[in-house]
Formats: structure tokens, sequence, C-alpha cells
């Protein structure tokens, strides 16, 4: 029997974090004392350009075409460029977009009785996304928020976020339900994270999500993230950040890193 694909590093806890971003985006530009969230007038624009790196590697035994076994050393590099941005449409009411271009390179060895055979494969493809967030109550110490995102290929979502202040700590929790086309079709996401503000120019944040699949079968996923950005500026127009993602899926367990410029205006 072949083994099963292991090229695939995405998964769900990744879009918890983008629909967590939209409120944490003002915590490098606020003072520490006290701290107080973000102003979100209309007209209100961010913009983020990342890249991240994804190195995995495995080590089994498979059996090819003509049944015959070998033992394979699998390494696969996975790069993401990815840009987005925010609008405040209205009070309240805020959406956004992304692009990204993903590319893996697989190399594998797979060692015969007799010879040994190298594989090279690199596979790209170009993703696609949109949301939409509605404040429902601007005034709440919660900050009850609900979103809905659209993902292309065949992704789509709902969620409810709530914050809360803790000076000089933001907490956040996020539960969501996403679905796509190919099995399984659902998945429950649990997050919470929560933020520290060092001083005016530098906070650190984490997050930790959980992923169940609901319709189809799956198998859970948990990660685990830590940010630290710094501001260029004293008006926290434009920050730089650097993200690790620890994420554990069945008996597999990898590592992503994120470099990420970010901005807002005007």
């Amino acid at each position: 029997m072949k083994k099963k694909d292991a090229y695939s590093t995405r998964t769900g806890g990744l879009w918890a974090a983008l629909l967590l971003l939209p409120p944490l985006l003002g915590w490098a530009q606020v003072s520490i004392e006290p701290l107080r969230r973000a102003e979100e007038p209309p007209g209100q624009y961010t913009w983020h350009l990342s890249l991240g790196y994804t190195p995995l590697g495995r080590e089994g035994l498979g059996v090819d075409e003509l049944g015959q076994p070998y033992a394979y050393t699998l390494f696969a590099q996975e790069w993401r460029l990815t840009f987005g941005g925010t609008v405040q449409l209205a009070t309240g009411l805020k959406t956004g977009v992304e692009v990204s271009e993903q590319t893996t390179v697989t190399q594998e060895v797979q060692r015969y009785s007799t010879e040994e055979v190298r594989l090279t494969k690199t596979d790209r493809t170009v993703l696609y996304s949109t949301f939409c967030e509605y404040r429902m109550d601007p005034g709440s110490r919660w900050d009850p928020r609900a979103s809905l995102f659209l993902g292309h290929p065949g992704k789509a979502g709902v969620g409810l976020s709530l914050s809360l202040l803790r000076d000089p700590m933001v907490l956040v929790a996020d539960l969501s339900f996403r679905g796509q086309e190919e099995e399984p079709q659902g998945w429950f996401v649990t997050s919470l994270g929560a933020g520290f503000v060092a001083n005016l120019w530098i906070s650190v944040s984490t997050l930790t999500s959980l992923a169940v699949p609901v319709v189809g079968v799956g198998v859970p996923s948990t990660s685990l993230g830590v940010r630290v950005r710094y501001g260029l500026d004293v008006q926290g127009k434009e920050e730089i950040g650097v993200r690790a993602t620890l994420v554990l899926r069945g008996d597999r367990t990898w590592l992503a890193l994120e470099a990420e410029w970010l901005g807002r205006g005007p």
C-alpha cells in the first residue's frame, strides 16, 4: 500500500490567527498607561506583507506500484508569500482580502535492496480569501465581533470573537465553524490568545487553537503560536514582527516560521 501524502502543512488553526488579527493590530500603537482599545474610524485601512517558511520531514516504509517495498526519507520545504489588507467601511463594519502564493519543494529518497531512487517535486498554489467583520457592541467590555470568511479553493466559515482588556494584558477568544470541499467538510475551531504590551515599541502575543472535524472524518490538530512585534514609529503607522507556530496533528509535529511587515492609515 502506498504511503499517504505528507506535503500539505495547512491547518485550521492558521485561519483563527487571521480572524483574531484585526482586534490585535492596535497593541503596539497605544500607551501602556492606561491600555485602551485601538480606534477604528470609518476609512481606516491596514495592510500586511509576510513571508512564511515551514520545513517538514519524515521517514518510513512504502510499497511502489510494482509491489516492491522500500525505505524512504522525505524532506519538504513550504514557502508562503502573503499580501493582504483591511478597510473600515463604517462604524463597526470591516472587510479585508488576502492573497498568498505557496510553493512547496519536496525531496524524497527511496531505498530498495538493490538501488536508490531520488525524487524532487515542486508544487505552486495561489490562495485567495476575504472576510467581513461586524463589531456588535463597541461599548461592551467584551467587544463581541461576528465574522464571515470566504476562501479559494472552496472554503468558508463563520465565527464569533471576544476580547477583554486587563492592563497590561489583552485576552481574546474565538469560536468558529469552517467548511471546505474536501473531506472532512466541516471543522469546529476554538482559539484562545493573550497579548502583553511591554512598552510603546514592543508587544508580545500568544495564540493556541484546537480544530476538530464535525462533518466527515479527519484528524484533529492543535497549534500554539508566539508573535513579537516592534513599532517602527511613535504613531504606530508601521510595525515589523516575527511569529513561530508549533502544530500537532495526529502523530506529526512541525514548526512554522513567519516574518511580517504591517502598516495602517490614514
